[in-house]
């Protein structure tokens, strides 16, 4: 045992900037390490010691360092170790309803799609999702006391510190203490992000927006929400102003004026298809998501009566975020979403901003954090942050051969 206690060791901070090291740029040398962490070599030897006897940490095989730590030595890369912990991803959204169990190195072990018949009553919801959580728990880990705690992620305006719901208009939810009502049914420390900040962040440490410094995060459902990276920070997203992005006032292409959400979300998509005559429309905000999803899987497969209306909204969009490229001068647009997976959406938004000789070259891309159920997870990624960087590690409990 190293004796080591978070919060009152001198390496403290110097412990947490190597993990982070290994996490987001693993396999790794500790030379490198040392050089952006601005210690000795030897310090971060002496750390992933403590790292690697909390089983959090090992060193990889796959290559070696050409740069020695000390005269006649040479050392092996360092990356997080998958067997360290595991973590429990939820995220609820007007389409998509899910529970992931992963690993730390965020392999998934074992995901399910809910399929919830209502998705207006918070206390139905958080009960399904404890029951899920606690299936998956106990069919695929036989030990919990590493299993370090969850990270949901809504489609909601949050308080991240309170870990509660302050209103959910896409989900038909008011008020509602989310994290505490789920910690109790789970017993398990649950963090709570609003799915915008959160896809956002994972996108920015661990997936598409990892090397870009300035971006524009969209999340686009049945209602709209947007989060901003400046300078490789998240500006916004988790509590946005009442009635959220969607309700802001646009000028649409017809000259109509309108909301957002009523313009470029899912939300228009539906009511166009619904007011083609296709369907009497659906009542619920849970049907209305599943008419969603059947929009997208019909513009996925060349359905021509859909793509038209992808495209229109995907050119409200660019229409709404093109003026905030003249002062922001974002290097890329990152969509997530149900919308994101709809190609025509895709080609509308980049049709208005590539069109846009004032706004310069600007990527649109699609994320896949938010999608339904993958190998990669956005709320297990940021759970592993939480976990593993934001929240102090308990190392004594963790470290190997401990009682």
């Amino acid at each position: 045992m190293n004796g080591y206690e978070p919060g009152k060791a001198p390496g403290d901070r110097n412990l947490r900037a190597v993990l982070r090291e290994i996490l987001l740029s693993g396999p790794v040398s500790r030379i490198e390490i040392a050089r952006r962490v601005g210690v000795t070599a030897s310090a971060v030897s002496r750390l992933a010691r403590v790292l690697m006897e909390a089983g959090l940490v090992r060193e990889t095989t796959e290559r070696r360092d050409d740069a020695p730590v000390k005269p006649g030595r040479r050392t092996l890369p360092l990356e997080i170790d998958p067997q360290g912990g595991q973590v429990l991803g939820i995220g609820i959204g007007p389409s998509y309803q899910t529970v992931t169990l992963a690993d730390i190195g965020n392999n998934v072990i074992a995901a399910t799609e809910l399929e919830l018949g209502t998705i207006e009553d918070p206390d139905l919801v958080t009960r399904s999702v404890a029951r899920e959580s606690r299936r998956l728990i106990g069919r695929h880990l036989s030990d919990r006391s590493r299993l370090l705690g969850g990270l949901l992620m809504i489609s909601a305006s949050v308080d991240p510190e309170r870990g509660s719901v302050e209103q959910a208009p896409y989900l038909g939810w008011g008020a509602f203490p989310l994290r505490a009502r789920l910690s109790e049914l789970l017993d398990l420390p649950i963090g709570v992000r609003s799915m915008t900040a959160a896809v956002a962040t994972a996108e920015l440490l661990f997936g598409t927006a990892r090397d870009r410094s300035h971006v524009l995060a969209l999340l686009c459902e049945l209602g709209v929400g947007a989060a901003i990276i400046m300078d490789g920070r998240l500006i916004g997203g988790g509590r946005p102003p009442a009635g959220g992005l969607g309700a802001m006032k646009v000028t649409a292409e017809d000259g109509a004026v309108t909301t957002l959400d009523h313009a470029a979300s899912g939300l228009a998509v539906v009511r166009r298809l619904q007011d083609g005559g296709t369907a009497s429309g659906p009542a619920t905000i849970a049907a209305m998501a599943l008419a969603l999803r059947d929009a997208v899987e019909r513009d996925r497969a060349g359905d021509y009566a859909v793509a038209p209306l992808m495209v229109a909204a995907g050119r409200e969009m660019g229409r709404v975020i093109v003026p905030f490229f003249r002062f922001a001068m974002p290097e890329a647009v990152l969509v997530a979403g149900p919308l994101a997976m709809s190609p025509s959406y895709m080609d509308g938004i980049a049709e208005v901003v590539d069109g846009d000789t004032q706004s310069g070259p600007v990527g649109v891309m699609a994320s896949i954090v938010s999608a339904p159920v993958t190998d990669w997870s956005a709320s297990c990624a940021m759970a592993v942050w939480e976990y593993l960087i934001e929240t102090p590690l308990a190392l004594t409990r963790l470290s190997v051969g401990s009682a």
